[in-house]
């Protein structure tokens, strides 16, 4: 493998690939060429591409059996009155299938807002899919950080005044979390199931219990490093080099 300027690239001891929902193919196939070329990656292109759609990773998850909120993928606004009677009616959740950082993610309360939505990003080239909004019992949902099928720390995220999203990057307030059995068994079970090894898992606890809200392949490790009071990039490290732990650990 060589570089852009024809510099030979040789196979370094791990690579992180940055890969998210909103990634190309071509960055996908860059990941399978590191592999090909006997990159030791921490998740590999597979399971990044089995993850990368929002509504397809809920597919497998629903189909696997996990505990994912109802949903719908749609592509015209004629489909909305069945969907939304099917899902139990309004309001929903509005979202593009490659969101990110909460970007993306809209709350309806009347179907002719859906539709313009639905019809207005499908216009600009946008895919959405419809989400159910539920009774949660608290007003927080859950990060879960699964480094090789392990659960290394979590996190609550309490939305901005006046908001309902509960990304860190829009104001989230956060709190270290301590994961209760059914919440690490999950979240690791999620983990195993895509064959991650890093991934950012986020859960929901609602009255009718827990729920999964969705699978990040590229978990940012900032915001939870700052709840919790830990250095998480470099306990990931040290996870995926025993040698360097042990020398820590001296």
């Amino acid at each position: 493998m060589y570089t852009a300027e024809g510099d030979s690239l040789e196979p370094p001891g791990l690579v992180l690939p940055r890969v998210g929902s909103t990634s190309d193919e071509r960055t996908i196939s860059t990941v399978l060429a590191l592999e090909q070329a006997g990159f030791t990656m921490v998740n590999r292109a597979h399971s990044l591409e089995r993850v990368r759609s929002k509504p397809n990773a809920l597919m497998e998850l629903a189909g696997a059996g996990f505990p994912t909120l109802p949903f719908a993928y749609l592509r015209f606004p004629r489909q909305l009155g069945v969907e939304v009677r099917r899902l139990g009616g309004l309001p929903l959740m509005v979202k593009f299938i490659r969101g990110t950082q909460g970007l993306g993610v809209m709350k309806v309360h009347d179907l002719g807002t859906a539709s313009a939505l639905v019809n207005s990003f499908n216009a600009l080239g946008y895919d959405v899919y419809l989400e159910k909004c539920i009774s949660r019992r608290e007003k927080h949902d859950l990060r879960l950080v699964v480094v090789r099928g392990r659960v290394l720390a979590a996190m609550r995220r309490m939305p901005a005044r006046d908001d309902y999203r509960a990304n860190v990057h829009r104001g989230a307030r956060t709190a270290a979390h301590i994961p209760t059995p059914e919440e690490t068994e999950l979240a690791e079970k999620v983990s195993r199931f895509f064959k991650l090894g890093l991934a950012g898992v986020d859960l929901l606890r609602s009255r009718n219990g827990i729920a999964l809200l969705e699978i990040n392949s590229s978990p940012g490790l900032e915001g939870i490093s700052e709840a919790t009071g830990r250095n998480l990039g470099k306990e990931v490290l040290l996870e995926f080099y025993p040698r360097l732990k042990r020398k820590h650990n001296r």
